[in-house]
């Protein structure tokens, strides 16, 4: 019995290694890193509806956004990290437009800063 179990093992590894080598799908995470600027002019004592629509104002908020492809290098990725985009849903589009499904997000926040990690994914092209 252990010679039979032992030959099926060694039979069966080629064929799940020649599998995982084949990937169809590329990933790429979209890390959007958002800075609360200072607004000493802002009332401390405010409608909470307004602070809420302040953070999110872009006159407040800084966003830097990057692209990690892994080892992708090809003239779409130079295009998409050499714009500026001014929210992380107008990086999501731009990708969305490049063929990219989104997955899953993070998001981490921590005093003024908020860290957003878009997971994407989109079939290999031939």
């Amino acid at each position: 019995m252990k010679k039979i179990t032992l030959m099926l093992l060694v039979a069966i590894v080629p064929f799940l290694s020649m599998a995982q080598k084949g990937s169809k799908v590329e990933y790429m995470m979209i890390k959007g890193i958002e800075i609360q600027m200072n607004n000493e002019s802002a009332d401390q004592a405010g409608d909470v509806r307004e602070m809420a629509l302040g953070s999110i104002s872009s006159e407040n908020t800084k966003l830097i956004v990057a692209f990690d492809y892994g080892d992708l290098r090809n003239a779409e990725v130079k295009a998409m990290t050499g714009k500026r985009y001014r929210t992380m849903m107008s990086a999501v589009n731009t990708a969305a437009e490049k063929g990219w499904e989104f997955i899953n997000s993070n998001v981490i926040s921590e005093n003024k800063m908020k860290i957003h990690y878009y997971y994407m994914k989109r079939n290999k092209k031939k």
